[in-house]
């Protein structure tokens, strides 16, 4: 069986320039070789919390998101992950050079060379720093270490991935009409001084992708939001995507299978598999933009690695919470925020059902079980003969008490207030 983690579609793509497609051929090959530098960081071997904490103290380099941690003559050492995996990221870095010299986008240029320069050198910052910057174009890519929700036990270390993709304009309009309206709510934060924020500096796009590689592939993510380094998002800002094949491929084998087992037949007559596919798209858009209302400072170093729980379940809380002000502006109707509510549930549902074989997603499983086990004990979801019964008054008034809790985690919580929140549900 082939476990290469590489997942490739056929979408179909707005009329593309010669030069473009040419570019894009190059990409497409650049990404396809991420797969086996993921594939090896999978296999790699594990050490324990303890055992990496003793020689992180002499070698902070041990902790560092870009480094593999081996065992040399008995003890533990660091090998940066551009040296590790130098054969492997050489020819990558020569595709996107190639890409470099073709395309006719200066900035896009630019920013090929800077990433190609930093799978071999380690200069990621600079390399994200200069994608920020970039002013938006039709062909989109993400490649190199960057999610860190592989590592169990810091959840400190990059994976490998990338994704391609061309940027749909008509979506991502659609997208950046919701944008505006959730920045420009400008609410209030708790604990102001401890509060990151950048909202004049967020871009957002919506793709068509070609192919996912790494851990891509692995997560099969619908959206996310760069760069997890908060003191770049302050001085730089952020980048959300979107990727319509992905929303499609979870629709199939999520969100159906489990709206079809959790409700009852009266209840599924209600929704059609449109009003479930916008309503996935758009709650997940909602996600990645109140994240960028969440960023406190200390919120990792004191939540530990309880952090990405809290942070994912508080970023999906406060956008279905924030969507009152797309219903207050006639964004979208009352049909659109409760096919929000259904897909997230039935996506809850599916995780907590299918615990086994993704690490990758473990906070997102225990996210969806806090979620539903809230909602159950303040009477907003109810269950009868096996089926899920929900009061949609109920789940919206719900969501600003858990969204505070949450929030207050983030702000001024410990690991304990944390344990205790999740031990409860």
């Amino acid at each position: 069986m082939n476990n290469l983690p590489l997942i490739e579609f056929n979408p179909k793509l707005v009329k593309l320039s010669k030069q473009e497609s040419q570019v894009l051929k190059l990409l497409v090959e650049a990404a396809r070789l991420i797969a086996p530098i993921y594939l090896k960081q999978e296999n790699e071997s594990y050490f324990s919390k303890d055992e990496l904490e003793k020689y992180a103290k002499n070698n902070p380099s041990i902790l560092s998101p870009f480094t593999v941690v081996e065992k040399l003559n008995g003890r533990l050492v660091a090998i940066p992950y551009h040296k590790k995996y130098v054969q492997l990221l050489q020819p990558i870095a020569e595709k996107l050079n190639q890409a470099a010299k073709l395309t006719e986008n200066k900035e896009f240029s630019n920013a090929l060379k800077k990433q190609a320069k930093a799978l071999l050198d380690g200069t990621y910052e600079q390399a994200m720093i200069t994608w920020l910057k970039m002013k938006p174009y039709i062909l989109d890519i993400s490649i190199g270490p960057v999610n860190h929700y592989d590592d169990q036990l810091f959840f400190g270390k990059a994976s490998y991935q990338a994704w391609v993709g061309v940027v749909n304009k008509e979506r991502t309009n659609r997208l950046n009409n919701y944008k505006e309206i959730i920045l420009n709510a400008r609410r209030k934060v708790l604990m102001s001084t401890e509060h990151i924020a950048n909202l004049d500096n967020i871009q957002a796009k919506i793709d068509d992708v070609i192919l996912f590689s790494g851990h891509m592939a692995r997560t099969k993510f619908v959206g996310v939001n760069f760069p997890m380094d908060l003191e770049i998002v302050k001085k730089y800002g952020s980048a959300i995507t979107l990727f319509l094949q992905t929303n499609d491929h979870r629709m199939q084998n999520q969100i159906i299978p489990a709206f079809n087992k959790i409700f009852s037949k009266a209840f599924r007559d209600g929704f059609s598999t449109e009003d479930l596919t916008r309503g996935n798209l758009a709650y997940i858009t909602l996600h990645e933009l109140s994240h960028s209302y969440l960023y406190y400072k200390n919120a990792k170093n004191n939540l530990k690695d309880l952090y990405n729980c809290i942070f994912e379940l508080a970023a999906t809380v406060l956008g279905l919470r924030m969507a009152g002000h797309l219903l207050l502006k006639d964004a979208i109707t009352n049909k659109e925020l409760e096919s929000m509510i259904v897909a997230y549930m039935c996506r809850s549902f599916a995780l907590m059902n299918n615990k086994k074989g993704n690490e990758s997603l473990v906070n997102y499983a225990q996210a969806g079980t806090l979620f539903v086990n809230f909602m159950l004990e303040g009477g907003a979801l109810k269950q009868k003969e096996g089926m899920a019964i929900p009061n949609f008054m109920k789940i919206f008034v719900s969501l600003n008490e858990l969204s505070n809790i949450l929030e207050r985690l983030l702000s001024s919580g410990t690991r304990k207030d944390a344990e205790v929140f999740i031990k409860n549900y």
